[in-house]
């Protein structure tokens, strides 16, 4: 597993919004505050968007703003929300990228359980830290 660059745009993003918390905040100026690009500021501002953690606001006031309260967003919810669920090896996946997919199999299989279980204490790990722990 790697954090790619895109999510840690997004975590600068969102504790950017965090920082500016209750105001409406343009893209231009998220984007110069954190050094990403306008384009893939507002291509990760749509992500975000879509998991319910921004919104927008539309107008010559427009801007973007924090729709939870910053002590709610995980950095689970922003990797999430920009590159989907953690998976740590293709078994975990499903039953369907796993040769050993019975269940019987898969209780057998000590990678299977381990990695399970390592993916589990990364999760928990990435849901236990606020944006807010950040600013």
């Amino acid at each position: 597993m790697r954090i790619t660059q895109e999510t840690d745009y997004a975590f600068r993003i969102v504790s950017y919004l965090a920082k500016n918390e209750g105001k409406v905040v343009g893209a231009p100026q998220i984007a110069e505050s954190e050094c990403v690009t306008k384009r893939f500021t507002l291509r990760i501002l749509r992500k975000l968007n879509l998991a319910g953690i921004t919104d927008a606001k539309r107008g010559s006031k427009g801007g973007y703003y924090l729709k939870k309260p910053k002590e709610e967003v995980t950095l689970y919810d922003v990797l999430v929300a920009v590159d989907g669920p953690i998976v740590i090896n293709r078994c975990l996946q499903g039953d369907s990228f796993c040769n050993k997919n019975k269940v019987s199999d898969v209780k057998n299989c000590k990678f299977h359980t381990t990695l399970a279980m390592m993916q589990s204490n990364i999760i928990k790990m990435f849901k236990n830290q606020t944006i807010d722990n950040f600013i």
